[in-house]
């Protein structure tokens, strides 16, 4: 504070301010007022000052919209009547709630206000004999665990197993099986002996959620309550034994047979229709060498996969796989080099598309027929080769049903390194649980 004199002066528990800082010339003990605080200054603190008259005009119409609205502020800020220069009395008011207990005639609850000064006392009486006074019953309710053992409980059981499956919807989205699959597979397995971590429906289990969703053996182990060498140890287990169990799900059937399931979409334009081949490629991690990055890099999918030749019959059934082979490989290459073109007899038909040109050669020395949609030739098709074009693509869609299918299995859609050794045998369970599922043309 200024002295008058030019120097500032440090103010003691003494001091008082001059009105003339105040707002309209007075101090006020309300906190809205615009004097309830010194707003006035000299230019040496630059502040800005404010306009007298309009803040005074502007607080008398908030006391005025109090009055009317009946809105009370707090007890400590204490209205003041600015013209009179008095503290406004302020009316409180405490609402009691009472349980009334009928006890004979007598229900009556009573209450005495006094009055001495500023002070104020409440005195109640409520006619209730204290030998009838019940006490309440309390009861401890808690949600959630709240000892090690209640969460132990609950985390030990959120997931135990095949017992934890009820229905047929669960077993089909974490395996991708039905019931009755599951069963069949579980015939192949030899009995767990005593000093097994997991039993045969669970070893399975496991086996078959890594082949459906691709998870990893880590994660396996969290939901088993198994080491993570374990739960590898198993999978590759039941790998080897079912690989070798199931290999007649895939088989060649004889020419009769393919005549007695023809479709009728195939009677028409393709009745010795044999199979139809393809070739399908799945993604893989990067290899560790150069050699093995080039064996398997893709030009076409511009990445490391690994391909295989699949042969359907014209009812949907996979008849043959070919061992894996890098993405460099072509599609001719392929069909030449595993033995496919061996199996065909006199007479057989081939639905293949435009990427096996390679394999004419070896099919007439068979006297078999490879039918593949019409090459371009002067940038255009004819009529005849549009309609051909057509009826080719009409029943090779069925040998991409069965590759859609196939890579429902996440474990193929990125082959991490570890199983890449052992994925002809991967590939071949998928190719097997695919061929135990519904037909996918219906008669």
């Amino acid at each position: 504070m200024c002295n008058g004199y030019g120097k500032l002066w440090q103010p003691n528990p003494r001091s008082v301010i001059c009105s003339s800082h105040f707002v309209g010339g007075t101090s006020s003990r309300n906190p809205p007022s615009p004097s309830y605080v010194p707003t006035i200054f000299p230019n040496v603190y630059k502040r800005k000052i404010c306009d007298p008259e309009q803040t005074n005009t502007r607080f008398k119409r908030l006391i005025n919209r109090q009055k009317l609205t009946g809105t009370v502020p707090e007890l400590s800020q204490d209205l003041v009547d600015e013209e009179n220069n008095k503290i406004i009395s302020i009316s409180k008011s405490t609402q009691v709630s009472f349980n009334e207990v009928p006890i004979g005639d007598e229900n009556f609850v009573i209450m005495n206000c006094n009055f001495n000064g500023n002070d104020v006392g409440v005195q109640t009486t409520i006619s209730i004999h204290k030998k009838n006074l019940i006490k309440p019953t309390l009861v401890d309710k808690n949600c959630g665990p709240d000892s090690f053992n209640s969460y132990f409980y609950i985390s030990s059981r959120s997931f135990y197993g095949f017992e934890s499956i009820e229905n047929e919807d669960q077993i089909k989205d974490l395996t991708g099986t039905s019931f009755n699959t599951f069963n069949v597979l579980l015939s192949f397995l030899p009995t767990a002996t005593t000093k097994s971590v997991l039993n045969e429906k669970n070893s399975l289990l496991l086996f078959l959620i890594k082949i459906k969703l691709g998870i990893t053996f880590s994660a396996l182990s969290v939901f088993f309550k198994v080491n993570r060498r374990t739960v590898s140890r198993i999978f590759f287990t039941i790998l080897h034994i079912l690989s070798i169990k199931s290999k007649h799900f895939i088989f060649w059937p004889d020419k009769y047979s393919i005549t007695q399931t023809l479709p009728e979409s195939f009677k028409k334009n393709f009745p010795n229709c044999r199979a139809i081949i393809d070739c399908t490629e799945f993604k893989v991690e990067q290899p560790n060498t150069v050699e093995q990055r080039v064996y398997l890099y893709s030009r076409y999918k511009s990445c490391f996969t690994i391909k295989v030749l699949v042969a359907v019959t014209p009812n949907g059934m996979v008849s043959f796989l070919s061992q894996s082979y890098g993405g460099r490989a072509s599609d001719s290459y392929i069909t030449n080099d595993s033995g496919f073109l061996n199996l065909l007899e006199k007479g057989d038909g081939v639905l293949a598309d435009r990427g096996f040109p390679g394999i004419n050669t070896q099919c007439e020395n068979n006297n078999a027929i490879i039918i593949m949609p019409p090459i371009f030739h002067n940038g255009r098709f004819t009529e005849d080769e549009v309609l051909k074009t057509y009826s080719v693509a009409s029943v090779r869609i069925h040998i991409e049903r069965i590759f859609a299918r196939l890579k429902t299995y996440a474990v193929l859609n990125k082959i991490k390194i570890n199983i890449l050794p052992h994925i002809d045998d991967i590939i071949h369970i998928c190719c097997v649980l695919t061929n135990l599922q519904l037909p996918i043309i219906k008669q």
